[in-house]
């Protein structure tokens, strides 16, 4: 048996990933972002921020026990399935850690769909570096409704026009029972 894992990095308020990667140390190494001890400066950032609010990522294993050999492409793997799924993740390149600030969640703690909907559509229009009146002409819906969908002026929407917003993004694995 070896050490080597793939890990990811849940936000604890809405449990969704934020950062994929990988081990050759075993369980050790996910645990040293914890510990804010991590290569990366957005990790720690995001981590910090947590702590502020004594919250700590959710460590989960991915893939583990595997050869060495492939940890590259297993992350790789990985890091691109999150993606594709429709997550954002601090691996990502202008992904900043205030888009996972837990600000955003603080009056929604409990389960709130719309919430984790509001966060996706506002951080994919800052990674694709959209104003909100572009994304209200690309997705073909009114510029007040992109606004009150971001900052939460609204508790309930249309699931048509929101599934116009989201899907211009890609896939969020959206249930209409959750809406």
């Amino acid at each position: 048996m070896n050490n080597n894992l793939i890990y990811a990095l849940y936000c604890p308020v809405n449990n969704i990933p934020v950062y994929v990667g990988k081990s050759t140390s075993g369980i050790d190494r996910p645990f040293q972002h914890i510990k804010e001890k991590s290569h990366s400066k957005k990790v720690n950032e995001w981590v910090s921020n947590l702590k502020k609010n004594n919250l700590n990522p959710i460590v989960v294993v991915l893939e583990s026990d595997f050869n060495q050999d492939y940890i590259y492409s297993k992350e790789q793997y990985w890091t691109h399935r999150m993606l594709n799924d429709g997550h954002i993740l601090l691996n990502q390149t202008n992904v900043s850690p205030v888009f996972y600030s837990t600000k955003e969640f603080d009056k929604n703690l409990e389960d709130d769909f719309l919430t984790n909907i509001r966060f996706f559509v506002k951080a994919n229009r800052k990674i694709k570096k959209l104003t909100q009146q572009d994304l209200a002409e690309k997705a073909g819906v009114g510029i007040k409704f992109i606004r009150d969908l971001e900052q939460g002026a609204a508790s309930s929407f249309n699931t048509g026009t929101i599934m116009k917003v989201v899907r211009l993004f890609g896939n969020f694995n959206l249930s209409l029972e959750q809406l």
